[in-house]
């Protein structure tokens, strides 16, 4: 027998390392790595059927929860790797398509309490949106009732709807502006998200297809996550796989996730699914879902096009993927898209696949408690000979390590998706538990604070992984013992200690992360690259300089000499902003050597609208992927 297990290994991973190296970009090859990587899964799990333990009840039920974590991750990855064997082909289209009968457009801004600051700009980049202005509006759909808000929005001259109560939430909010507006088209952005001038150019001209009802867009980030800004590390947004890699693997089966923002609606399509539903918390997911099942088209235009805020802390972030996961839950509970005959079956397994992605936090829940159960009590889960695991996990393993290098883009490592999994795994998990038994739950606004003052330490958060790692000390002194006195063999003892170390790297990581570093920057800023040339009138004096980077709230400027400028004096900031002559009036906060920083607080409208749309068009996301 040990000689057939020893063939297997040989073979398996002789062939996936030949057609790894052999793979190029040739699609007929990809799919046959792909086919053997899902042969050498399909042979794991078999095998592990036979290896559940049967001497004690623990160890039964140890043994199928672990099988069941084990089955779960091959179909997401199985999945995984059959949407980048595909690609998501889009016609060129384009505003020209129309002639001279472009459709209108309604641009809602959805809002709830977010600072009117941030509004601010949402409002001033929807304003520069390239479109033939008689036939676009814009609209701020406010829940919070603000007259405030209210009094920017006639100063901005764009429309402002609110109502009554707030009931269904976003969805309520949308349907209610929805019921006001008329457009033939509508979209839809969040109080944080500004899109580029060109969102609607790249966007509109696909509704010429009768048959799309909405285009998305990803969600990209100009500030840090709360892991870029507390780790200090140079990576890819958290939701950059997700938003520009998995949507576009989606969209090629016709089953792109609406992601509640950046996206242009048909609304004839819109009415015919019943608008926005307000039964699920994640209205966003059920809207595409539903246009999808009554035979109409999602577009996934994979361009940097609007720019939001991510997430920045570490409770924000959980809170955040709790309402997802139980948007998810409920989208599942009340539209069962499984069963849904308007969806193909690829698109049933996507949406299935989605819901089953957040029992993957269970999953993680189970990989680290059952390394350290061993080496408690010496009762295994799996019960194979150290040969027998070692000849077929291997092959698998190797399978999902090519795989990762060969067909995930550079948004995600299998290191961080280690560590994004773990620092979620306890809250999604009691997310699941409370969706399971109802319990109910508002719709909570993710914060947008764009900056923190102070750094601190955010224990609440990470008291799951610190008890895991105190747990983890505690079982490798007791494996050591049952180790010594011959109680279980050094093989078992050392998957099991090798299962718990990368258990435990990643736990310290998420420790480590729950240290939120406050921002260097009050507020995120936008680089200028090369500048834009200025001139600074001040004392009837002219002085040329380079503006290189602006915020909401300061200018920089780049001067070639020194100045002879104070702190509070008063100065004229002259430029060109789409070919018109901009005069600015504003103090100097502060001077260097061959610079200043101006205060940007009292603006006018106007003044604010030059400005804020030098920064609108310089802005980018906090980290650029190379694709």
């Amino acid at each position: 027998m040990a000689e057939v297990f020893n063939m297997y290994t040989i073979i398996m991973i002789t062939a996936l390392l030949i057609l790894y190296l052999c793979m190029g970009n040739r699609k007929q090859r990809k799919g046959l790595f792909i086919s053997v990587n899902i042969l050498a899964g399909t042979c794991y799990l078999l095998w592990r059927f036979t290896t559940i333990p049967e001497d004690n009840v623990t160890g039964i039920i140890l043994g199928i929860l672990l099988l069941a974590a084990e089955i779960l991750g091959f179909i997401q990855f199985a999945f995984t790797q059959y949407l980048f064997f595909r690609k998501n082909k889009l016609p060129d289209h384009a505003l020209t398509d129309y002639g001279n009968n472009l459709p209108s457009v309604d641009v809602l801004i959805c809002t709830y309490n977010e600072p009117l600051t941030l509004l601010e700009k949402t409002i001033i980049a929807a304003k520069r949106l390239r479109y033939d202005k008689s036939r676009l509006r814009i609209y701020v759909c406010d829940d919070g009732r603000r007259d405030d808000l209210q009094k920017m929005c006639c100063e901005y001259e764009v429309g402002y709807f609110t109502r009554e109560n707030r009931n269904g939430a976003k969805a309520g909010n949308l349907n209610n502006a929805l019921m006001h507006t008329n457009g033939e088209l509508f979209a839809v952005l969040d109080a944080d998200m500004v899109c580029t001038p060109g969102f609607l150019e790249r966007t509109a001209g696909y509704f010429i297809d009768e048959n799309t009802a909405f285009v998305q867009t990803p969600q990209v980030y100009y500030n840090k996550d709360m892991y870029q800004q507390n780790l200090k590390k140079e990576i890819p947004n958290e939701q950059d796989f997700f938003m520009r890699d998995i949507q576009d693997g989606l969209a090629s089966i016709n089953a792109v996730l609406h992601v509640g923002t950046n996206a242009l609606f048909r609304r004839s399509a819109a009415k015919a699914a019943g608008y926005y539903p307000t039964n699920a918390i994640t209205e966003d997911m059920a809207m595409g879902m539903n246009l999808q099942s009554i035979g109409y088209k999602g577009i996934f235009v994979n361009e940097m096009l609007v720019f939001g805020l991510s997430a920045d802390t570490y409770v924000d972030l959980a809170k955040q993927r709790d309402r997802w996961c139980r948007g998810n839950l409920q989208v599942a509970r009340h539209f069962r898209p499984f069963f849904e005959g308007g969806l193909d079956i690829r698109q049933k397994f996507a949406y299935l696949n989605g819901f089953l992605y957040w029992f993957t936090s269970i999953q993680k829940m189970i990989y680290l408690f059952c390394p350290l159960w061993f080496l408690f009590t010496s009762q295994r889960s799996i019960d194979a000979s150290f040969d027998q695991l070692y000849a077929m996990f291997i092959p698998y393993y190797l399978g999902i390590l090519l795989a990762f290098w060969s067909l995930v883009p550079n948004t995600r490592s299998l290191k961080w998706a280690h560590i994004y999994d773990l620092a979620m795994a306890p809250h999604i998990s009691m997310s699941i538990l409370k969706e399971l038994f109802h319990q109910k739950k508002e719709f909570i606004v993710t914060p947008k604070h764009a900056g923190r003052e102070k750094s601190y330490f955010q224990l609440g958060i990470v008291i799951p992984h610190i008890l895991f790692i105190f747990f983890t000390i505690i079982a490798w002194l007791c494996g050591f013992l049952y180790l010594k006195s011959g109680q279980i063999g050094p093989g078992a003892y050392a998957v099991n200690m090798v299962w718990s170390i990368y258990n435990l790297a990643g736990l310290l990581i998420c420790v480590r992360a729950a240290y939120h570093v406050s921002g260097i920057e009050p507020e995120p800023y936008g680089v200028i690259p090369g500048g834009k040339v200025a001139v600074i009138s001040f004392k009837g004096e002219k002085y040329p300089c380079v503006i290189k980077k602006i915020s909401k709230v300061s200018l920089w400027l780049n001067l070639s000499d020194s100045v002879p400028f104070t702190v509070h004096s008063k100065v004229r900031l002259d430029f060109v902003q789409n070919k018109l002559h901009c005069k600015i009036k504003c103090p100097v906060h502060a001077v260097t050597d061959h610079g200043l920083e101006l205060c940007l607080d009292s603006l006018s409208v106007r003044e604010k609208e030059w400005l804020y749309g030098i920064w609108v068009d310089r802005l980018g996301p906090y980290y650029h992927i190379e694709r």
